[in-house]
């Protein structure tokens, strides 16, 4: 048996075969899996089918295996791979839980336990399996591998490096070890020309991956030049090329020809890449429409009236939420060099509320139902996300950003769980922000809205026009910042930014650049120098290729910096 999607690289760096680095890691796998062989006919037919692509007909041997022996370890570890095959993680940790229970001292189901906990966000208690491996294996490079991974998500940046370090100085030609080294050298600060030396030194030994020409297309100061262009279109000249590969080298090609003023060969190449990302891609524009309609209709003043006083009191939380690539990073950036906050990143923890918590009671048809939730519940909700937060706080500050920014998604909610918390709103021009997230190669976890101009421009039309609700039923709840404003009056728009949150404005603010943190953004660069203005009117390069993205953004284009009167 296999092991349950082994994590063999840091977060968001694409799975894919390294050149002969790939040899060890399959060896550790298969000694890990060989310590006690599966033998039983059945389990290893459950396993070939499962492997076949038969999930059904797999669950439907296993269940019979369970039925008989309930505390095989081994049907409950092929149990858990059929429900991660569906997604259904915490279904798969459940029964990886019980693995590990019924068979400690079984190397692999634990491993496997820690990979789930991964996926789960659940990262205290997979560093602890990961700790117990550790200890009764210390060379095993699977497990040194996956606790760089689990370090990345505590953002323990520093102990990360030094796991992948060690790593590489036994597989200094793995592909994927390598990455993880230079992406989390990069999110470390201060490390980015080592960061880019380890990335060419890949398109070197390895030029087809391109993950590597991707990851250095996003770093601002790199630029590519003609020897850059040549190997990449000769790489994407090679049928067999993996369809990840492809689209990275895509996105970077585009990259490379923006570099050299070539911009109808740069508009085509982002447009292959993001036309082969969304391939079997189920996002519809029209769910999203759907969501923002039901908001407008739950999120009442009524409803906000009828609340008043229930939910968390805490005014820990300050919620910085909006479109991707509209300068959320720069904004908290901002924030976090003030004395009284500490930037949190972009936490799931609201998210996972919602999933988890609010659903289950609420319904499936999200927000509907929202309204029904009791204030216990609300204050419940409230606390459980402040538990989910503190062990990600290092400085004992009185309030920390949450830069998540598809939370605005959640604006009501959170007001309703956390009426004393403060949201702001940063808001980029239309066609500059859309035309950011058409142009960068987000990683898997990123929503697909981002891979089609039209979807991305209704995305924004839709968050447009439910942030105007809450202008409406909650007046005041909301800041707005302006991206072209705070890149032209840097000092006004922090002022103001303070003076929402009751905070006193600090010099410091100013200089957010000076302050060394780490942290994983596409933004990291821009937010290790004085403000970014490059970047502010780029799209303008691409106008004569835009305009289904400006029919579909409609009446929000013409109405910017403004809001336009989005009928009821």
């Amino acid at each position: 048996m296999q092991a349950l999607s082994p994590t063999l690289q840091a977060p968001n760096i694409p799975a894919r075969a390294s050149v002969s680095g790939a040899d060890i890691f399959a060896r550790a796998r298969h000694d890990l899996f060989n310590k006690s062989p599966v033998r039983d006919p059945k389990i290893l037919e459950a396993a070939q089918t499962l492997q076949q692509g038969l999930a059904v007909e797999a669950e439907r041997i296993v269940g019979k295996i369970l039925a008989k022996r309930p505390r095989d370890p081994h049907a409950l570890n092929i149990m858990a791979e059929i429900a991660k095959s569906r997604r259904d993680f915490r279904t798969a940790e459940a029964c990886l839980a019980r693995c590990v229970q019924i068979a400690p001292d079984h190397p692999a189901y634990r491993y496997n336990h820690a990979c789930i906990l991964l996926e789960l966000g659940r990262i205290d208690a997979g560093l602890a399996e990961v700790d117990i491996l550790e200890a009764k294996y210390p060379d095993n490079i699977l497990f040194l591998n996956l606790k760089a991974a689990f370090l990345n998500k505590r953002r323990r940046y520093a102990e990360s490096v030094a796991c992948y370090r060690q790593l590489a100085a036994r597989c200094p030609d793995s592909t994927d070890v390598m990455m993880g080294l230079a992406l989390t050298l990069r999110s470390l600060g201060g490390q980015t020309e080592e960061s880019i030396s380890i990335l060419r030194k890949i398109t070197e030994f390895d030029p087809g991956c391109g993950a590597a020409w991707q990851s250095l297309a996003s770093v601002k100061t790199v630029r590519f030049g003609e020897a850059d262009i040549r190997s990449m279109e000769a790489q994407l000249a090679k049928p067999a090329i993996g369809a990840a590969e492809r689209t990275d080298l895509y996105y970077a090609l585009g990259k490379a020809y923006d570099d050299a003023r070539q911009y109808e060969k740069a508009f085509q190449s982002y447009s292959r890449g993001n036309a082969i990302r969304r391939i079997d891609m189920d996002y519809d524009p029209d769910v999203t429409t759907g969501m923002v309609a039901r908001m407008r209709v739950v999120y009442t003043p009524e409803l906000f009236r009828e609340r008043e006083g229930a939910g968390c009191p805490s005014a820990e939380p300050i919620f910085v939420l909006g479109m991707q690539r509209s300068g959320s990073t720069l904004t908290e950036q901002i924030l976090g060099a003030h004395s009284q906050i500490e930037p949190a990143g972009e936490l799931q923890s609201m998210i996972r509320i919602v999933a988890e918590d609010v659903m289950p009671k609420s319904g499936a048809d999200y927000p509907n139902g929202v309204d029904q939730l009791a204030p216990e519940d609300l204050k419940a909700f409230g606390e459980k996300y402040l538990k989910s937060v503190r062990p990600l706080l290092h400085e004992n500050k009185p309030h920390f950003v949450d830069k998540n920014c598809y939370n605005l998604w959640q604006v009501g909610l959170i007001h309703l769980i956390f009426p004393n918390a403060r949201i702001i709103d940063i808001r980029r021009h239309p066609i500059s922000c859309c035309w950011a997230n058409f142009s960068v190669a987000f990683s898997q976890a990123a929503p697909p809205l981002s891979y089609k101009l039209t979807d991305i421009g209704r995305f924004y039309h839709d968050y447009a026009r439910v942030m105007a609700h809450f202008d409406r039923v909650l007046p005041g709840k909301v800041h707005r910042v302006i991206y072209e404003r705070l890149v032209a009056d840097l000092e006004g728009e922090t002022r103001r930014m303070l003076d929402f949150l009751d905070l006193p404005f600090e010099q410091s603010c100013l200089e957010y650049y000076k302050h060394e943190r780490s942290f994983n953004s596409i933004s990291n660069e821009q937010v290790r120098r004085p403000i970014f203005k490059e970047g502010v009117e780029r799209w303008l390069s691409y106008e004569p290729w835009l305009g289904p993205l400006k029919a579909a953004l409609g009446p929000v284009l013409d109405a910017y910096p403004g809001v336009p009167d989005f009928p009821d």
